[in-house]
C-alpha cells in the first residue's frame, strides 16, 4: 500500500514539474512582455501594456530613437517619426510620468543602444513633480525591471500571461490587422468632442490663491536639472523636446486651482536652461489657438486626438513651431495673453 502511494506521489510530482516546465517554456518562447527577446517568427510587436512591456522593448528591440512622454504621447505612430526623421523608434511611456520616471527609461535605453534621436513630449505637470521620485516603485511589476532571475517565476508561471497575454499576442499577430507602429495607442477607443471634453472636466469651484515661488520653484528647478543633465551627458543624441497643446479647459483649471504661475514658470525655466544646448531643438505647440480653443479635438482637458499627434510630428519635421533663445519669451507672452482671454471669455463653460 505504501509502495503504491509512494509511486503515485512520485508520478504526481513528476507531472507537476513537467507541467510547470512546459508553462515556463511557453512563456519564454512567446514572451509577450519581451522580457527575454524580440518577437519570434511571424509574431508581431504587440504593445498594449506599457508598464509591463517598456523595459523589455528597451532592452531587446532594435532601435536608434525614443519617443518619450506621458499618455499624451501614446497616440503617436512610431512610423510617423521613422519616416519623417529617418529613425527606428520605440516608445518609452509612463502614464502621468514625472521627469525622474521618464529619465529612468532614457538611461535604460542609452545602456542598450546608441541613441540618434529622443523625441520628448515635455508635460508641464511633469516638471512640477517630485524630482527625487524613486522609480520603478511598488506600483510597477518589479520582476520585469530587476536583474534577479529568480523573480522571473512571477512572469514564467503567471496564469494571466499564459491564458490572456499569449493568446492575445497570437490573435493580434495573425487574426487582427495590428499596426506595430501604434504601440499603446488608446485613441481608437475614445470619443473626441466638445461635450466629451466638458463632461470629463471637474471644474474647481471658485479660484484658489496662486502658489508662491517658494512652493513650486524647488521642484521645477530640480526637474530641469534632470533634463539638463540628460542632454549634457549625451551630446551626440539630438533631443527634439516639444510642449504638447493642452486645451483651454486645462488652462482654466490652472487659473482656478492657483497653479497658473507654476505652469508658466515650468515652461520658462525649461526653455531658458535647455535652449543653449546645441543638441536640443525645442518646439512649442501650447499657444496654437486653432488647437487649444477647439474642444472637439479633446476627450478631456489634456488628452487630444491622434490627429494632433500627427500634426506635431509633421510640423517638427519641417522645423515649424521651433523656439529659440531670441523668441521664446515672445511665445510665452502670447501664451499668457491667451490665458487671460480664457480667464475673461470662457468663464461660463457648458457642454452645449
Amino acid at each position: 500500500m505504501h509502495s503504491m502511494y509512494g509511486k503515485f506521489l512520485k508520478r504526481f510530482w513528476a507531472a507537476v514539474v513537467i507541467l510547470l516546465l512546459l508553462a515556463a517554456g511557453l512563456v519564454f518562447v512567446f514572451d509577450p512582455f519581451f522580457h527575454y527577446h524580440k518577437p519570434i517568427a511571424s509574431l508581431k510587436e504587440v504593445l498594449t501594456k506599457k508598464e509591463y512591456q517598456v523595459p523589455g522593448t528597451l532592452k531587446n528591440f532594435d532601435y536608434d530613437s525614443l519617443i518619450v512622454g506621458s499618455s499624451t504621447a501614446e497616440n503617436f505612430n512610431n512610423r510617423w517619426f521613422d519616416e519623417a526623421f529617418g529613425a527606428i523608434s520605440v516608445k518609452a511611456i509612463k502614464s502621468s510620468g514625472v521627469t525622474a520616471q521618464l529619465d529612468y527609461y532614457i538611461r535604460l535605453a542609452a545602456e542598450e543602444q546608441k541613441l540618434k534621436y529622443v523625441f520628448y513630449s515635455l508635460d508641464l505637470f511633469a516638471l512640477s513633480g517630485d524630482p527625487d521620485t524613486t522609480f520603478p516603485d511598488e506600483s510597477m511589476p518589479l520582476y520585469l525591471y530587476d536583474s534577479n532571475p529568480f523573480t522571473d517565476v512571477k512572469y514564467l508561471l503567471n496564469k494571466d500571461v499564459i491564458f490572456e497575454d499569449i493568446p492575445y499576442m497570437i490573435a493580434e499577430s495573425f487574426l487582427e490587422d495590428y499596426d506595430e507602429g501604434a504601440s499603446y495607442n488608446w485613441a481608437q477607443y475614445h470619443t473626441f468632442s466638445r461635450s466629451e471634453a466638458l463632461d470629463n472636466y471637474n471644474r474647481p469651484e471658485g479660484t484658489a490663491q496662486e502658489k508662491t515661488e517658494e512652493e513650486y520653484r524647488p521642484d521645477i528647478d530640480g526637474n530641469v536639472d534632470i533634463l539638463e543633465k540628460m542632454v549634457r551627458e549625451d551630446p551626440d543624441t539630438i533631443f527634439y523636446i516639444f510642449y504638447p497643446p493642452y486645451s483651454l479647459l486645462w488652462w482654466d483649471n490652472m487659473i482656478r486651482s492657483g497653479q497658473l504661475d507654476q505652469s508658466l514658470y515650468a515652461a520658462e525655466a525649461s526653455m531658458e536652461r535647455l535652449l543653449p544646448y546645441e543638441n536640443v531643438k525645442l518646439y512649442y505647440f501650447q499657444n496654437e489657438e486653432d488647437v487649444i480653443l477647439d474642444l472637439d479635438l479633446y476627450m478631456d482637458p489634456i488628452h487630444f486626438s491622434e490627429d494632433i499627434n500627427h500634426w506635431m510630428v509633421e510640423e517638427m519635421a519641417q522645423d515649424q513651431y521651433r523656439i529659440t533663445l531670441e523668441d521664446y519669451r515672445q511665445e510665452l507672452e502670447k501664451m499668457e495673453q491667451i490665458v487671460e482671454r480664457i480667464r475673461r471669455d470662457y468663464d461660463g463653460l457648458t457642454a452645449e
